[in-house]
């Protein structure tokens, strides 16, 4: 959680999504930016709002004015973890008495606060409270689904979780690059699409020299005196059992604290998650 993507100011200052307060039963609309970045709407402690969905975001996060009227408004409890870029952050964290999604109530539910304004986005909804839930990520009907029976399927990617205390929820899988070397990749629905971060330590594996890439310098959101470095490159190809990507556009991070990082929208157009048994199922 708290990565690179952690906040998307740039490209969605300017975004607003809404629509009606009725919700489905099972299914949510989801509003996808062309970006890739999805937007879903709940309600938290009573105050309806729009957020990102993220998978890579860790625990649920709320900014600003949003949450100033929450009761809760100190905590002894905090998280420590770590950005993508491995900058350290240190945040006080609270339990949300109750999370309305997609008609469903979720209780006592982590969460960090952050005082930052992003024009129609209120934080990020992320994994740890949809681990006892399967959930669809269709992007073709754009809906979030709740499904009324278990997933199953014959295209099922094993994945991996990093937890904190059940405090905070990541999931990472395994993929090919260049059809050759394995490594694992955290996957981050809050990059939008067709994202491909890979830690710097793989270019001589791969036989890339850094001063053929462009180098891209970016102040910290949180500390303007860390200064993170990007690579911009390509290689061949990312790829699993059901899915490859030719010649995507990379970004090589300095620091990065996974093997690599990507977007899902590459896995497929159709996306079951069942957390508690490690599995995404690829529906269409």
């Amino acid at each position: 959680m708290f990565n690179q993507s952690f906040i998307k100011k740039s490209i969605l200052t300017a975004s607003v999504f809404l629509y009606s307060s009725v919700v489905l039963a099972q299914k949510a609309p989801l509003n996808i930016l062309p970006s890739g970045h999805l937007i879903v709407q709940a309600e938290v402690e009573g105050k309806n709002g729009n957020f990102i969905f993220d998978t890579g975001g860790g625990i649920n996060l709320f900014l600003g004015n949003f949450h100033k009227n929450f009761p809760q408004k100190e905590s002894y409890n905090f998280l420590t973890a770590f950005r993508a870029t491995g900058e350290k952050m240190t945040v006080p964290i609270f339990k949300s008495k109750e999370v309305i999604f997609n008609g469903k109530k979720f209780k006592d539910i982590w969460y960090a606060t952050h005082d930052m304004e992003i024009k129609g986005i209120d934080g990020l909804i992320s994994l740890p409270m949809f681990y006892d839930t399967e959930f669809i990520i269709d992007y073709t009907t754009k809906e979030i689904i709740f499904p009324k029976e278990k997933l199953n399927g014959s295209k099922v990617l094993d994945i991996q979780l990093s937890t904190n205390a059940d405090q905070s929820l990541d999931i990472s899988t395994y993929i090919l690059v260049n059809d050759i070397y394995k490594i694992n990749v955290l996957l981050d629905s809050g990059a939008g699409n067709d994202s491909f971060w890979l830690s710097e330590r793989l270019m001589g594996t791969l036989g890339i020299k850094k001063e053929n890439l462009q180098l891209i310098e970016k102040k910290s959101e949180f500390d303007p005196s860390i200064v993170n470095k990007f690579y911009k490159g390509s290689i061949s190809s990312v790829s699993n059992s059901f899915a490859k990507v030719e010649k995507p556009n990379v970004l090589f991070v300095e620091g990065l604290i996974y093997e690599g990082k990507t977007s899902i929208n590459w896995l497929g157009k159709k996306l079951g998650f069942n957390l508690k048994e490690k599995k995404i199922y690829i529906l269409d």
